[in-house]
């Protein structure tokens, strides 16, 4: 039940140098400084798996909803819900919910839309590549990688931000297993009005879905 979290926080958003970059590190304070500035963000996302296992590619397509370390995540098959403290997973096909700690995810390793958005910042070192075009847009190609390659499920993670916005365009995941997910944000919105309801799986709404505590 944890796949899509686990797709989803592989965040949103490689080369051969492993030094800092001091050019990559300006362009990635820029976006962590506007990223935090924000009190909401409602993103609307392609989602692309590829790799081992998979044949042919998959895609589908996301939105997120995020307010400080309160989110909420929907695919077309779940729908995931952090209300800082319980994270809730509604598997919409089985009709069943798995509600767990945060702490307990964290102690998992996973991640967070709120930190995929600035993952760079604790673990990871990154290289500025060069700057390119996005679906038309200029853009700056930065790959980041872990510091502790062994403690890390990712290879790598290729961005793609845009220039003149300062904002995540494109992050491609490249894990150790051989799965690799790219997220394309199609829409970016911030400061909307969301109400604490939005994190919370509200049971009464779904009184056919069989709900668990992990």
């Amino acid at each position: 039940m944890k796949k899509g979290i686990g797709i989803l926080m592989a965040v949103l958003f490689f080369g051969v140098a492993f030094g800092q970059d001091e050019k990559a590190k300006a362009i990635l304070d820029k976006v962590s400084s506007k990223t935090k500035a924000y009190k909401t963000i409602s993103i609307e996302f392609d989602l692309t798996i590829s790799g081992e296992g998979f044949g042919e590619p998959m895609t589908e397509k996301g939105k997120a909803f995020l307010s400080g370390d309160k989110y909420k995540v929907e695919l077309k098959d779940q729908d995931i819900y952090c209300d800082g403290e319980t994270l809730t997973t509604h598997l919409k096909e089985d009709e069943e919910c798995y509600t767990s700690l945060v702490a307990d995810n964290e102690e998992e390793g996973v991640v967070s839309p709120t930190e995929i958005l600035t993952i760079w910042e604790d673990g990871y070192k990154y290289k500025y590549i060069k700057e390119t075009t996005f679906k038309g847009v200029a853009v700056h190609h930065i790959n980041i990688y872990p510091k502790d390659p062994a403690k890390s499920k990712y290879f790598a993670i290729i961005l793609k931000i845009d220039k003149e916005k300062n904002e995540v365009v494109s992050a491609l995941i490249k894990g150790k297993d051989g799965v690799n997910m790219r997220y394309t944000l199609t829409n970016f919105e911030h400061d909307k009005d969301l109400p604490a309801s939005t994190f919370v799986f509200d049971r009464a709404k779904h009184p056919n879905v069989e709900c668990y505590d992990e």
